[in-house]
C-alpha cells in the first residue's frame, strides 16, 4: 500500500483538489447529494466575509498521488469571544472506511488548532455553527434536506474511535400533510395568544430586501443569544447569505410578528428544498447542464426546510413560537407541490421547542451530533 501522506492546501489547484474529494468517494452512492462546487469554492475562499474574524486551514490525505480523503480547521474569534472559549473547529471532513487515513486528518486538523493556543476541537462543522454542521447518527435513509449535512454510517466509528466525545446534538424533525394538523381548540388558543399579544403576521417584503433581512436577523440573533454554540452573525455575512437564498426564496415563506407600532418581534423562515433536484446534478457544477433543474426543479419541489424560526426575548413568554409555527404549516399548506417539510435543526436540549413541535404532530426524523475533543494530545 502506498504512503501516507497528509498535505496542506496552498493555492487554487489544491481547492480544486479539495473540492473534488467527496465526489471521488461517494459520487457512486445514488442518494449522496452532491454539494454545489461553485458554494464550496465560495465557503473557502480567502474573500468570503467570515474571513475577516477567521483564520482556516485545508488539507488533503493522499495514498501516492491518489487523493483519498480532506479535512479543514477553524479558528473564529468572535465565536471564541463571545461564548469565553478557545475552540477549534473541524470541518469539510471526507474519507474512504480507512481509520488510518481518518487519524492522520484528525491530528493533523487538531495539531494545527492546539499550534494556535486552542484547547478544545469541536466538530464537524464547515466552519462553525451558523454554517452546515454535525454528524449524521441517526436517519441515514433519508435524502438530507438544503444545506445540512450527509455522510455514510461509517463516519460514526471513525469519529468515535479517534476519542471525540459527544458535545451536542442536533434533531430535524418531519411534518407531511397527513400526520401535521392543527385542532380547532388549538387555533382558538393560538387566535387568543396572537390577540392578547396585538402581533399581526406579514411575510418579507422583497421591494425592500435589504432592510428586511436586516430587521430579519435583528430578530433572529436576539432570540438565539443565549443558545448552545451561538454567535451572532456578523452584517457582511448576513448579506452574503442573504444574496444566495434570495435565488430560491419564496416571500410567502418569509415572515415576521410585527407589533402596530412595526417592531419585528418573530421571525421564521422557509425554503424550498434544493437538494431535491441537485440529486441530478451529478458532477456538482452548473455547467453545462445543472443550471436547468436548479433553475426549473427547484420550484416544483415536494419538501421544504424550515431553516429559521425565533422570537426575541422580551417577547417570549408571550408564546408567539407555537403562532409562526401554526403561520408556516398553513402557509406550506396552501402550496400543492409541498408534501413534507423538515424543520432542523433544533438542540436536542431546548425541550420546550421540541415538545411544540411534537404537539403538533411532527417525528423526530435525523439526529446530527457534534463532537468534541483535546485539542492536545
Amino acid at each position: 500500500m502506498a504512503e501516507l501522506e497528509v498535505r496542506p492546501v496552498r493555492n487554487v489547484l489544491g481547492r480544486r483538489v479539495f473540492v473534488d474529494v467527496p465526489f471521488r468517494i461517494h459520487g457512486q452512492d445514488p442518494n449522496w447529494v452532491p454539494p454545489l462546487r461553485i458554494s464550496v469554492y465560495d465557503r473557502i475562499s480567502p474573500k468570503h466575509p467570515a474571513m475577516a474574524h477567521q483564520e482556516v486551514a485545508l488539507w488533503v490525505a493522499y495514498r501516492g498521488s491518489r487523493p483519498v480523503g480532506r479535512v479543514a480547521a477553524c479558528v473564529d474569534r468572535t465565536f471564541n469571544e463571545y461564548q469565553g472559549v478557545r475552540w477549534g473547529w473541524v470541518g469539510f471532513y471526507d474519507t474512504f472506511d480507512d481509520p488510518e487515513v481518518s487519524d492522520a486528518l484528525f491530528e493533523t486538523a487538531c495539531g494545527w488548532s492546539a499550534a494556535k493556543g486552542m484547547d478544545t476541537c469541536v466538530g464537524p462543522a464547515n466552519f462553525t455553527t451558523n454554517d452546515e454542521l454535525g454528524l449524521l447518527v441517526e436517519g441515514f435513509d433519508q435524502v438530507p434536506a438544503l444545506l445540512t449535512l450527509q455522510n455514510p454510517p461509517y463516519y460514526v466509528g471513525l469519529w468515535e474511535r479517534a476519542g471525540w466525545r459527544q458535545a451536542m446534538d442536533l434533531w430535524a424533525w418531519h411534518f407531511s400533510r397527513e400526520t401535521t394538523t392543527l385542532s380547532e381548540r388549538q387555533r382558538r388558543t393560538l387566535d387568543r395568544i396572537q390577540q392578547r399579544a396585538k402581533v399581526r403576521v406579514r411575510h418579507l417584503q422583497m421591494s425592500d430586501f435589504d432592510n428586511e433581512v436586516r430587521r430579519f436577523f435583528e430578530v433572529y440573533n436576539a432570540a438565539w443569544q443565549d443558545n448552545w454554540g451561538f454567535a451572532p452573525m456578523p452584517e457582511p455575512e448576513i448579506r452574503h447569505l442573504a444574496k444566495q437564498l434570495k435565488q430560491i426564496l419564496n416571500p410567502e415563506w418569509a415572515f415576521g410578528l410585527e407589533t402596530p407600532e412595526g417592531q419585528m418581534v418573530g421571525v421564521c423562515l422557509a425554503v424550498p428544498d434544493a437538494n431535491i433536484p441537485m440529486l441530478k446534478v451529478r458532477s456538482g457544477r452548473l455547467l453545462p447542464t445543472g443550471w436547468y433543474p436548479l433553475l426549473f426543479d427547484v420550484k416544483k419541489v415536494s419538501n421544504a426546510r424550515v431553516w429559521a424560526l425565533g422570537v426575541r426575548p422580551d417577547y417570549q413568554h408571550l408564546a408567539l413560537g407555537p403562532l409562526l409555527y401554526r403561520e408556516i404549516v398553513d402557509r406550506l399548506a396552501a402550496d400543492p407541490h409541498i408534501k413534507t417539510a423538515e424543520a432542523s435543526w433544533t438542540l436536542a436540549a431546548n425541550h420546550r421547542i421540541n415538545e411544540q413541535l411534537q404537539a403538533m404532530g411532527a417525528r423526530r426524523s435525523k439526529v446530527w451530533r457534534l463532537y468534541q475533543r483535546p485539542a492536545a494530545r
